[in-house]
């Protein structure tokens, strides 16, 4: 006897798409296909295009993250204006939803949180871990972000340990001045980066350094 087949009663239109690196979305369906994915899948949209993160090493990308959200948490305690944020998805504009590993915005600044909870707009500062020289982190986002406003952006490339820090200067990025082996913020007076503890991971002396900024202050 032939097997009869019956077709599914439920609506093909009712399942999300799968979220794919590659992917051209526009904002509205971005979110709504991040909001379906698994929940430990880590995406951004950068000028359309969805890219999706890979495994992360601690040595290439957990340990120095947790370094440099210690430095950014002790430097915005000083100041109640100041909120630091890990890996957060933000709006920055149609085309541009990134998730940075940190930024730090300032309360009744250029970045607003939504009624959702996300962020909108450039934040005040963005800092990047990348694996390699040759992330998009120095090249497209560092162009979406310099034409979106964000007042300074710090990438720390962790293999061959380049440092790169750029501020806002009449719409275009400029470096952050070094002195003595330590970049000094001009946004945020005091905020000074040891770049030689950061690369070794000596904490303490990247706090010591920092300490001696907002002293100097």
């Amino acid at each position: 006897m032939s097997e009869v087949l019956h077709e599914s009663g439920v609506e093909y239109g009712s399942c999300v798409p799968q979220l794919n690196s590659g992917d051209r979305l526009d904002h509205d369906e971005y979110l709504r296909r991040y909001a379906a994915a698994p929940e430990n899948l880590k995406a951004e949209r950068i000028n359309g295009k969805v890219y999706l993160m890979n495994p992360l090493r601690a040595a290439w990308h957990g340990n120095p993250h947790a370094l440099l959200a210690g430095w950014l948490f002790v430097y915005a305690m000083k100041s109640p204006e100041l909120v630091t944020s890990d890996n957060s998805t933000v709006l920055l504009n149609s085309d541009n939803d990134p998730q940075p590993d940190l930024c730090m915005y300032r309360v009744g600044g250029q970045t607003q949180v939504n009624d959702e909870g996300y962020l909108v707009g450039p934040p005040e500062q963005i800092t990047e871990i990348a694996g390699s020289s040759a992330s998009y982190d120095f090249g497209e986002k560092r162009d979406v972000y310099e034409a979106a406003g964000v007042g300074e952006y710090l990438v720390f490339e962790t293999i061959e340990g380049r440092i790169e820090w750029w501020r806002l200067s009449d719409s275009k990025f400029v470096d952050v001045p070094v002195v003595d082996g330590v970049r000094q913020s001009v946004l945020f007076p005091g905020l000074w980066l040891d770049e030689d503890a950061l690369r070794s991971g000596d904490s303490q002396q990247l706090v010591d350094t920092l300490q001696r900024g907002m002293d100097s202050v």
